[in-house]
């Protein structure tokens, strides 16, 4: 379906990409915030796992004992090595630009596997969109985004199972020509299992993903194609699942429960309960953005669509208004996956543990946006075909640009605090190495009482002063407040 007139065209092309500009201006504006993230509370001991010893053997001590998210290790211990001691401040950069990217290959994929004749700029201003919407309304920027022990655990892996997700969908597309390779089996087996292992609800979303997906292909998959199909999604679950069960059994994971699990009848009522909550407060916290989660694909669908080459039917009308109630509902199944670790473990999801919920419900509000487009374009009446109300449309796009560079110029105005912040942990980064190089072996340095996390503490035997005295490579470090000089 596309635009029959080249200048609607050629203005469509315009209304997305200014708007588009705006909100990457706006993740530009997050990704700044980032240079100056840097290392706090368990960001110490990440790092430092590195230099104690045998890998293997602190590994397999940290999943009995520590810690069962086995691929933030293994992730933070690559980034260590690609970026350096200042990792922790290019890493958010890094990682909302492979989100939009991850994003957009993986709707792209979409579009070609539905046949919808997306241009790539309509396909950019999607992925950009989601990625915008759910970044600023993260329950927790500064724990989801700027901390790496947070982001390893609760915003990597959804950077990257879209990206699995691409992979996925290519290869069903392509499922017809030929069975899938041995090679393709073992990709679908092992990113799961090494994307699971970053923290459980984005591994339970992706196990819940494929189970879904399994039937779909089994209920109205093509016979021609649907074995290739099923062996592609079957692999990928048996690696979610091994990632799941890994995570699940965990030894290290009795530390970590603070009270003992709840009964199963409490535990499916906090399963279904749980969403329900996040819902009602993000419509009530967040109007505004959620109002425009809706809206702005409503126009851009209705204006893409309208007086188009392709007139829907009125069976695929129905298809499309009964979708419009199926999207809520399985937006509501995946949350509750996604819930349910953190309902069995930890009560009500911690705020930077909901991040995973907050870019399901922007999906799905953005997704019913687009469905409300497509059937208002197809109302075949003079009001909504006329050029007049297309042209405003497009016009209401272009000045939707306003609403993402005022989120920006508001975000803007918390660098000062995220400098200062950084400019002491540098002054006092500066005071270990100088003390460091002069021979002392037990420092005594100041406490940074504005550290957004955990900051070092006043004896030898914290846990986070051991991390960080094997890291400068001293014996011992305190952290004492001081007075100004």
């Amino acid at each position: 379906m596309t635009l029959k007139n080249s200048s609607d065209q050629r203005l469509l092309q315009v209304a997305l990409i200014i708007p588009s500009a705006a909100m990457v201006a706006g993740l530009g504006v997050f990704a700044y915030l980032g240079i100056f993230s840097r290392y706090g509370s368990d960001d110490y001991c990440l790092t430092a796992f590195f230099l104690r010893g045998d890998f293997l053997d602190i590994m397999t001590r940290r999943y009995f004992v520590s810690s069962s998210r086995y691929a933030n290790i293994l992730f933070i211990g690559l980034v260590d090595n690609l970026f350096g001691w200042y990792n922790v401040a290019i890493l958010p950069s890094v990682m909302l630009i492979l989100f939009v990217l991850g994003l957009y290959l993986l709707l792209k994929e979409i579009g070609q596997i539905l046949a919808l004749g997306w241009s790539r700029w309509l396909v950019f201003f999607l992925a950009v969109s989601v990625s915008y919407f759910s970044v600023l309304q993260i329950p927790a920027l500064y724990e989801t985004l700027y901390w790496r022990a947070g982001m390893t655990s609760h915003f990597a892996p959804l950077v990257f199972i879209p990206f699995l997700g691409a992979f996925l969908l290519k290869r069903i597309r392509l499922a017809e020509e030929h069975l899938p390779s041995r090679w393709i089996w073992a990709v679908c087996l092992m990113s799961p299992i090494l994307i699971g292992g970053f923290s459980e609800p984005p591994t339970a979303l992706m196990v819940t993903i494929l189970i879904l997906a399994i039937f779909a292909t089994w209920r109205w998959g093509e016979e021609s194609s649907r074995r290739s199909m099923l062996i592609i999604l079957l692999w990928s679950l048996a690696g979610a699942l091994i990632a799941l069960v890994a995570l699940a059994l965990a030894p290290a994971n009795s530390l970590r429960l603070q009270t003992p699990p709840p009964g199963l009848l409490e535990l499916i009522s906090r399963i279904f309960q749980y969403p329900l909550e996040f819902i009602f407060d993000t419509l009530k916290i967040l109007p505004t953005p959620t109002l425009i989660s809706v809206a702005l694909p409503a126009v851009l669908f209705y204006v893409h669509y309208a007086h188009s080459s392709y007139e829907l039917s009125k069976e695929a009308r129905s298809r499309l208004g009964i979708l419009m109630f199926v999207v809520p509902l399985l937006a509501y199944l995946l949350l509750a996956a996604s819930f349910a670790p953190s309902a069995y473990g930890q009560s009500y999801p911690v705020a930077r543990a909901r991040f995973v919920g907050r870019l399901l419900m922007t999906s799905a509000l953005m997704l019913d946006g687009a469905l409300m487009g497509i059937l208002v374009a197809s109302i075949r009446m003079n009001f909504f075909q006329s050029i007049y109300v297309r042209r405003f449309g497009m016009l209401a796009l272009i000045l939707f640009a306003l609403y993402p560079l005022r989120t920006a110029w508001r975000t803007s105005m918390e660098i000062p605090a995220y400098q200062l912040r950084a400019a002491a942990w540098d002054a006092r980064d500066s005071e270990i190495r100088a003390l460091e190089a002069q021979g002392v072996r037990d420092l005594v340095v100041r406490f940074l009482p504005d550290e957004q996390i955990q900051d070092l503490g006043d004896h030898t035997g914290f846990r986070l002063n051991r991390c960080a005295a094997a890291l400068y490579g001293v014996n011992s470090i305190l952290a004492v407040p001081m007075g100004e000089e």
